[in-house]
């Protein structure tokens, strides 16, 4: 892998070397792989544009999430400017590098955008962002190009097998009574902790090189490298559970229509937006953080919630309030 680091600082130090002016535009591309940005896009899709394409673009995000993390911690790979003092950390990053999560969230749920709409405009500007994206982690620092290739290469692989998937696995759950769906989803939420939690385990033994944290600390002063975390692979669990629950409940009982004026559906994302931040925002300050039983508890509970707010409590809400147009 050295050679392939080395190759990748040389592609890194070709890209800042074009002058720090670059800096503002590539933090502007790469913010729109930002999980911050798709929970804010997905959202607005489900509230007020097309329940079901919001849905699905939520769905793939916490699963790409989670395949992520995942890989990161079998690859243990480093980041740029862990390994070369010369590299601009112009974003601090704590996890492992490959493959990239931009690369790869951008890849597939751009990608299903893309294939869902099946509009030119909309294929050519999600195939710039995908690309822009990727080349923008490369510039920051934080991705040596062969992270950016494999979560383009994973992501395509993602996306191909969700649509293949889907409409099987979308006929199958349709038939299944809720309660027992609700088993299910749960189950794979605790599946995907458990294996990532696995995988942990039996790394336990293994010891980030004191160069890399070394050089860390010089090229990133304000950081910290936290490599075996399970934070990201239970936010992504929980949402993956509360959101594909609330979104069965709702579509059993009524379902829920995006249509209406556009006040009307400015009105609900802010609404929605708002239960959203006090969930995360005042749940975050009541809960504990800590790295235990009871923090990863806590943490699911708090983000499940999110979920099924996003998902069913908050499309409720609109109904009370009237900011929903009968069918």
């Amino acid at each position: 892998m050295d050679s392939i680091w080395a190759f990748g600082i040389e592609i890194t130090h070709f890209l800042q070397g074009l002058g720090s002016w670059l800096s503002a535009p590539m933090k502007f591309f790469t913010f729109f792989g930002n999980e911050e940005f798709y929970m804010l896009v997905m959202p607005a899709l489900y509230w007020c544009l097309d329940a079901t394409l919001g849905f699905r673009i939520g769905l793939m995000l916490v699963i790409s999430g989670s395949l992520n993390s995942m890989a990161k911690l079998l690859f243990k790979s480093p980041r740029p400017y862990w390994v070369d003092k010369q590299v601009v950390a112009y974003s601090s990053e704590h996890s492992f590098g490959m493959p990239s999560g931009h690369a790869m969230n951008a890849t597939s749920v751009w990608g299903l955008f893309a294939t869902s709409l099946k509009k030119k405009a909309v294929t050519i500007t999600a195939i710039l962002l995908i690309l822009l994206i990727g080349i923008s982690r490369i510039y920051l620092g934080v991705h040596f190009l062969s992270d950016v290739l494999a979560g383009w290469l994973l992501g395509s692989l993602l996306l191909l097998l969700y649509i293949h998937l889907e409409k099987p696995i979308t006929a199958w759950v349709k038939n299944l009574p809720f309660r027992r769906f609700v088993m299910y989803m749960f189950l794979i939420a605790l599946a995907m902790i458990a294996l990532n939690a696995a995988i942990i385990r039996l790394n336990l033994n293994w010891q980030i090189p004191v160069q890399w944290v070394e050089i860390s600390t010089i090229t990133d002063p304000s950081g910290e490298i936290d490599t075996m975390s399970l934070d990201g692979t239970i936010t992504n669990a929980a949402i993956f559970f509360g959101f594909s629950t609330g979104v069965m409940w709702i579509k059993r009982n009524g379902d829920f229509n995006t249509k209406g004026i556009l006040v009307k559906k400015i009105v609900r994302f802010v609404i929605g937006l708002t239960g959203v931040l006090l969930l995360w925002a005042g749940l975050g300050t009541l809960f504990p953080r800590d790295a235990n039983f009871l923090g990863y508890t806590l943490r699911f509970i708090r983000y499940a919630l999110a979920g099924l707010w996003i998902s069913a409590g908050a499309p409720l809400v609109f109904k009370k309030l009237g900011l929903v147009e009968n069918k």
